[in-house]
């Protein structure tokens, strides 16, 4: 699984790919909107810190239902109060999308078999998603605590900030 500066870095490069797909400009809303995009099924990482058990972080917020969710919500709230360029709004759709995919492929046999997959399809099925050799990321067990955290950060900076870095680099010459 992903650390968040490796979900704000690959949101960031799936929104400038789709930005640029669409014509979108740049600005600081396509750059904030990734960013925020890009952590929101993460929020539920909050609930452990207020007296809920740890095994509903990726539940709920991490399924397609939930995505389709946060979009009409999302899409709804713009119209009503400023409404967007399309372009814009689909690049930060693409980085709301982008969790999902980083966390299927940044997820190993190691915590897919503890059942921290990813649960797509929930609540529909009960299948949680990972891969068998995780994408840029070692196998990683379950996150113990702050040193496991920085670890994971450290990891994603090194492996997966530098391919986004260039990709959005390669996007400021498609234009």
């Amino acid at each position: 699984m992903a650390s968040p500066i490796g979900h704000v870095a690959f949101g960031a490069a799936a929104a400038v790919v789709v930005a640029r797909a669409t014509g979108a400009p740049d600005s600081a809303a396509l750059w904030t909107g990734a960013a925020v995009a890009s952590i929101i099924p993460d929020l539920d990482v909050i609930l452990p810190l207020v007296g809920f058990s740890e095994r509903l972080h990726r539940n709920a917020t991490h399924s397609l239902p939930f995505a389709a969710l946060v979009i009409g919500v999302g899409l709804w709230a713009i119209h009503q109060l400023a409404p967007q360029p399309t372009g814009l709004v689909l690049a930060w759709v693409a980085a709301l999308l982008s969790h999902y995919a980083l966390d299927v492929v940044t997820t190993g046999p190691t915590l897919g078999k503890l059942g921290w997959g990813v649960p797509l399809l929930w609540p529909f099925s009960r299948r949680r998603f990972y891969t068998r050799r995780p994408f840029l990321v070692p196998d990683r067990a379950k996150s113990q605590g702050l040193g496991d955290l920085l670890r994971e950060v450290w990891e994603d900076a090194v492996r997966i900030v530098p391919l986004c870095a260039l990709v959005v680099i390669l996007g400021e010459f498609w234009r």
